[in-house]
């Protein structure tokens, strides 16, 4: 368990906070015995100003529900039973109160009644802000103020004070001091300060401070604290946390510095360093400019060294991960935005480094930079980009910079300014154009930064011009003919030719300007057909509604592979001579311009298929609609001027939910209509002739999603996410380290487990799928299972789960146990991962307090250290 000296600054800064609040007109309040303290409160050695003031400025009024009484000479009055005295924003409630008119003197208490217990205790309100304590002393006169046993909350802390004496000049000096997160009377734990003095804007002098837990005082002292109190920002240290690791020895980890760089920007740096020569350190820079931008950039580094040099299983690993991220406020320029989000870095840094169970697992990154614009009252917009994906299983990265697209919205030539009656069909004709320019390329990570990326990069311009319009025949069918007008530019082609020394086809790039160009026609009709059965009134069942909507459309795409085009060429094959057509285009960006006639026919079919049925828990709407299919659909095309292979393979999709969406099933499936021969190729014979069956099956897809939980404690509907009550209003998730770290000494933490509510009793997530594919002779099967949920034991105590099954290897997958005990003001967590290679468990109690997060005691086993 660690405490540290910041422990005090927090604990100090919430007594200013208090004294603030608690002045009135720049005076305190106080109390302790039953009579007014004038030695205290006196005059004596007062400015001079303050002498003189005989007077205070605003009256005084006072009220009681008993009775009032006054001294003989008129001067003190004893207010009994519910007793108010008002002055300004300031308002003073007590059983007793007893006000000097001389003097200016204010005090106040509870009374006891038959049975001893003291009642009706001192409450200090100054506008929205309430104080309770056991005695009060105030003068209105010298602002002078003395408060015995008093509690206030600030920021999520209370501090208990015996003794708290305030001075004109707002020093507030403390004696017998408590500061806690516990909202008790009692508090389960403090930080017990013996005495303290607060000198506002300036500085903050503590004596000696110790820590007590269930009334036992723990040997962790600090004698003084010295600590500047402004409001300015201001450098530090950061204290680094200890410990000890098997594989990397005795470490010091998040220990660095913390620099308040202007309004608008801080930056701190952190280290990690082991005993055994590993280390790392991170950068992270915070930035903001209100109703501009606001974003972070953490740039992180780390060596991991295994074992000693000169010994063979000795390594050294070095790693690095970016990660950016930057937000353009919508105010700042509402026609343009600038937007990043980078996460990148080497492809072993998650293996070492990663802060959660679900960064470890994860094989693929991306990253996006991007800036917008378009231009008010046209049609017009830009947007420039950098995207980045990685794979850290191939270490393979993949770089689009810079990405260009210019786009021109749909406009209506033909359009009348003043129409008069119905639109005529030639004012529907829409057209766009979407210009694209691209920079790609596909590189080892190992070769990411060496200048022959330059010469691998592929870059292209596409233009594109579609041009379509719609109008309905026959009422019901809607007609939406198009043409579309495709153009392509390169800085580099390729010419293939036959080597006969290396009897192989060999691929030359010619760097030159190549225009290549395409253009297509379609018409496409559907419409909808309705379909109704009712039940008798009496039914459960109030009627089915089945709704078809076929389509079939037309294409037509010339054969651009025509010698006059000049986009293909021939190239000899073998050593037989035989010859094949390619494309001078097929490396490039965006393709090129399609070979061969299509005349394509295409034909869908989709379903929704409906139930209305009695509800008797809405008696507001009597019936609801259940839907039995959900977009249950089915597609082909035939080629009409294809020589053989006519008919495409048969698509079929669908999905469906069952008991109120707590299940949902995904399907989809390929079925081809031709045969295949010996070899295991497709050949024109349709597969009812080959072998009786009407299609050949060639794929399928299975997916079900389960989620149920147990109805909310108080609601009667279940629930969704939540939040998992720690503090009082607080939402936690299950396993989540204290500050919200997540770092990788507790992997497990999140790994499966959603945001979860004390009030849901129970909940369980499944899912399953399933994936069959057969194009040719052999076939192959991939199923996949994952699941988790989470338990309460007692209204105390949560278990959260979360898994897989290996269909392949007939195991568990990574298995993540999350534990959690609400200990009022402190809590528990327990992750454990007993398999795999991120075996490890973390042990954490600690304070709910954000402020006091660091007062905690954690024991880990790193998943490092089981390898």
């Amino acid at each position: 368990m660690r405490y540290r000296l910041f422990f005090l600054l927090l604990l100090f800064n919430h007594i200013t906070l208090f004294a603030n609040r608690v002045s009135v007109n720049d005076g305190f309040v106080i109390n302790q015995d039953t009579t007014i303290v004038p030695d205290t409160l006196a005059n004596e050695s007062l400015p001079d100003s303050v002498q003189n003031k005989k007077s205070i400025d605003d009256p005084v009024f006072t009220n009681a529900e008993d009775s009032i009484v006054y001294s003989l000479d008129g001067k003190i009055a004893y207010l009994y039973g519910n007793a108010v005295v008002t002055y300004q924003d300031l308002e003073l409630k007590a059983n007793y109160i007893e006000f000097d008119m001389e003097t200016k003197q204010v005090y106040a208490s509870g009374l006891a009644d038959s049975t001893g217990k003291v009642i009706g205790k001192p409450q200090f309100k100054e506008g929205s802000k309430t104080f309770k304590m056991d005695k009060i002393y105030y003068n209105f006169d010298t602002r002078r103020a003395k408060i015995i046993g008093v509690v206030t909350e600030e920021a999520g802390g209370f501090m208990h004070s015996a003794i708290t004496k305030k001075m004109e000049n707002d020093v507030v000096n403390l004696k017998a001091g408590k500061y806690t997160s516990c909202d008790l009377d009692h508090p389960h734990f403090y930080l017990a300060v013996t005495k303290g003095k607060i000198i506002p804007n300036n500085k903050i002098v503590a004596g000696p401070a110790y820590l007590v837990i269930e009334d036992v005082p723990f040997p962790l002292f600090i004698p003084f604290g010295f600590f500047p109190n402004t409001k300015k920002r201001s450098a530090g240290l950061l204290i680094p946390e200890y410990g000890e690791e098997k594989n990397r020895g005795l470490f010091l980890r998040g220990g660095g510095f913390y620099f308040g760089m202007g309004d608008y920007m801080d930056e701190k740096i952190t280290f990690d360093i082991y005993s055994r020569g590993s280390w790392g350190i991170r950068s992270q820079t915070n930035y903001k400019l209100r109703y501009k931008f606001s974003g972070s950039l953490n740039i992180e580094t780390s060596a991991i060294i295994n074992s000693e040099k000169g010994l063979p299983d000795y390594s050294k690993t070095s790693s690095y991960w970016i990660r950016w991220s930057h937000r353009q406020d919508p105010k700042a320029s509402p026609n343009s935005t600038f937007q990043a989000n980078v996460n990148f870095g080497s492809s072993n840094y998650n293996k070492y480094n990663a802060r959660n169970i679900n960064t470890a697992l994860s094989n693929t990154f991306n990253s996006s930079i991007s800036y917008s614009k378009n231009w008010a009252g046209t049609p017009f917009s830009l947007t420039a980009s950098l995207n980045h994906s990685q794979n850290t299983i191939n270490e393979t990265v993949n770089l689009n910079f810079p990405r260009v697209a210019f786009n021109m919205s749909r406009i209506y030539p033909f359009k009348r300014k003043n129409a008069v009656g119905s639109p005529k069909w030639y004012e529907k004709v829409g057209l766009s154009l979407n210009t694209s320019f691209d920079n790609r390329v596909q590189v080892l990570e190992e070769n990411l930064f060496k200048p022959s990326v330059l010469d691998s990069m592929q870059n292209g311009m596409k233009h594109s011009i579609p041009v379509s319009t719609s109008f309905n025949i026959l009422k019901f069918i809607t007609v939406s003919p198009g043409v579309n007008y495709n153009e392509f530019w390169y800085l580099q082609t390729i010419e293939k030719h036959w080597n006969a020394d290396s009897n192989r086809v060999e691929v030359d790039t010619v760097r030159s300007f190549k225009r290549g160009y395409e253009y297509n026609g379609s018409v496409s009709m559907s419409t909808k057909v309705y379909g109704m059965f009712q039940f008798s009134k009496n039914s459960k069942v109030q009627a089915i509604r089945h709704v078809l909507t076929p389509s079939v459309s037309l294409g037509y795409r010339p054969d651009f592979s025509d010698p006059k085009y000049g986009f293909y060429k021939t190239v000899q094959i073998d050593s037989t001579g035989n010859t094949s057509n390619y494309s001078i285009f097929e490396n490039g960006i965006y393709g090129g311009p399609g070979g061969g006639k299509s005349g394509v026919v295409s034909f869908s079919l989709s379903n929704l298929l409906e139930m209305k049925v009695k509800s008797d828990k809405d008696t507001v709407n009597q019936t609801k609609k259940i839907k039995i299919i959900d977009g249950l659909s089915a597609n082909t095309s035939y080629n009409l001027l294809a020589d053989s292979l006519n008919w495409s393979d048969i698509a079929v999709s669908g999905r469906t939910s069952l008991f109120d969406g707590k299940v949902n099933i995904n399907f989809s499936g390929g079925f081809s209509l031709y045969a295949l021969d010996a070899n295991g190729k497709k050949y024109n014979k349709f597969e009812i002739n080959n072998s009786g069956k009407l299609a050949r099956f060639t794929r399928g897809n299975v997916g079900i999603d389960f989620s149920l939980n147990s109805k909310k404690e108080g609601q009667n509907s279940s629930s969704g996410r939540g939040g998992l009550r720690g503090a009082p209003g607080s939402e936690i998730p299950l396993g989540t380290a204290p500050d919200g770290s997540n770092f990788g000494e507790s992997l497990g933490t999140q790994y499966g487990m959603d945001y979860v509510d004390f009030s849901v009793p129970w909940n369980v997530r499944f899912s399953y799928n399933l994936s069959y594919s057969k194009p040719a002779l052999q076939s192959s099967l991939v199923q996949t299972l994952s699941f988790s949920g989470s338990v309460n034991l007692t209204p105390k105590w949560k278990i959260g789960f979360s898994s897989g099954y290996d269909f392949k290897n007939r195991k568990l997958t990574t298995t993540s146990l999350n534990f959690y005990r609400d200990l009022h003001c402190w809590e528990m967590r327990l992750t454990v991962i007993p398999i795999g290679y991120y075996k490890s468990f973390s042990f954490t109690i600690n304070v709910k307090s954000s402020l006091l997060h660091d007062l905690k005691f954690t024991k880990r086993d790193h998943y490092l250290d089981n390898q």
